[in-house]
Parts: C-alpha cells; structure tokens; sequence
C-alpha cells in the first residue's frame, strides 16, 4: 500500500463505473498515490468489486464510520464518490445519503455522476467575505501543479465597505498560496451575495466546483427547515463535478 491513496466509496457496480475514472485520473496526476476501493455493505465482497483490478476493502458496518477512518486508516488524501439523485435513500450515492455518510469526513471528497466529463481543465472556487477558504485555496493550487486546471476565483460585489475589506484580505492570501508557485487565476465578480455557489456553476459553467459544506453549528432553525446549500449543489442540473471540503479544524490535505 501507498504512502497515499485515493479512496473509491462505490456500493454498486453503476456507481464504480461512474467514478473509479475519476479516481484513477486523480490517482495518477496527484504524483502517482494509489487507490483503493471502498465498500460498506454485505458481509462479503461482491463479484463486481473484485473485478474492478484495484486494491480493495469490503466491510460490514455503517458508511459514516468508515468514511470517518479514510486518513488514518486508509491513508486517504481524497475520497471519490458518485451521486445519483435516482439512486434509492439505501444508497450512499443518493445525495442525502451521501451528504449524511461524509459529514464528518477529513479529507477532500469529489462527487461526480454519470453525465461529468471526465476533465478538470477550468476549476472554480468562491471566496467571500468569510474565513473559509485556506484548504479551498490550497487543493485549488493542487489542481492547478498536478492537473493542470485553470483556476477561477469568484466573489460576489459587496457593496458593504467592511465586507469589501474582509473579501480584499482573503485575497491578499490567495496570492500568498499562488505567487510563490507562479500560480496565476481569473477573477469573475458575482451579481449577488447569496448563492455564491450556484451563481458561479450558472454564470462559469467549471469543469469541476471546489466548494466548503455548511458549518452546522452556524444554522438556526429556519435553516434546517431548507434543504443545505451542497444538496442543491448535488442535484443541480448541470451535473458539475464538486470538490467538498468540510469545516473542520484537523482537515487533512495532501503534503507535496
């Protein structure tokens, strides 16, 4: 076993046909890590995951445990999933399930369905006024040394002089991360403050959304009347291929 692996989560053999690409074309670009597939289901493999021709683990237990060990255990630097909304609630490619199965998850997860292009050439992230976007800058800089993408970085027009400030900061760092490694990137100003996600799939159609999940802890009771903002980015119709990252302090990022 490798140093580092990507980690295929598949639980059928739709689902590993949809993504083990995806993860063979990470696996290869990000310095030749490995790869393994993930399983969480019946107690035995099944025949279509020992087909696969790739190292593989097959458990009996829940997916959130599992997921939860992906860099300790695995060696896990990115995890790779399908999404489906099709796909029944037993399934961890259904969009809820899957939301559900990584919330606690430490490592980058990348979720891709059936209709993504298997191409990385334009990535984006969103940069606000929040303090949220180190690790987004950080595998944004992977993207662009290891595969080559070209990066956007999307802001919405605040009219706040504060906000305005706070965005101005995160971008001073953003050049921190990107000018020593003579990384350069787009901006692209977003007409709104809400939505920023969705706004840059609508308005730059990526090759793939490099994007942070909700923060439960910030959510007050109207908010969890509402769907969370990256199941509107799962199920949106342009079937962009999402880079998550969750809120965590011990989140786990490649070393290279």
């Amino acid at each position: 076993m490798k140093d580092q692996n990507v980690i295929l989560c598949v639980d059928s053999a739709q689902s590993a046909a949809t993504a083990l690409p995806w993860a063979r074309h990470f696996a290869e670009h990000l310095n030749h890590k490995g790869i393994i597939a993930l399983h969480v289901g019946e107690p035995t493999a099944p025949q279509w995951l020992q087909q696969l021709e790739i190292p593989y683990i097959s458990m009996h237990g829940q997916w959130s445990t599992a997921i939860e060990g992906l860099p300790t255990v695995f060696n896990g630097i990115l995890a790779v999933a399908a999404c489906d909304p099709e796909a029944p609630r037993t399934s961890i490619a259904n969009p809820h399930t899957l939301l559900r199965a990584f919330r606690n998850c430490k490592i980058a997860y990348l979720t891709v369905n059936r209709h993504s292009l298997l191409t990385v050439s334009q990535s984006v992230l969103t940069l606000t006024h929040r303090r949220e976007g180190k690790e987004k800058l950080v595998w944004a800089s992977y993207l662009a040394r290891f595969l080559n993408s070209e990066i956007t970085i999307a802001s919405p027009d605040y009219r706040d002089a504060d906000l305005r400030w706070r965005l101005g900061n995160n971008l001073i760092f953003a050049d921190k991360i990107f000018n020593p490694l003579n990384i350069t990137y787009n901006r692209h100003t977003l007409p709104s403050t809400t939505h920023v996600d969705r706004t840059s799939i609508d308005d730059l159609h990526p090759n793939l959304l490099i994007a942070r999940t909700t923060d439960t802890r910030d959510r007050d009771f109207l908010d969890w009347l509402a769907p969370l903002p990256e199941y509107r980015l799962l199920t949106h119709p342009s079937h962009t291929p999402l880079l998550f990252l969750n809120p965590r302090d011990d989140l786990y990022i490649l070393c290279d």
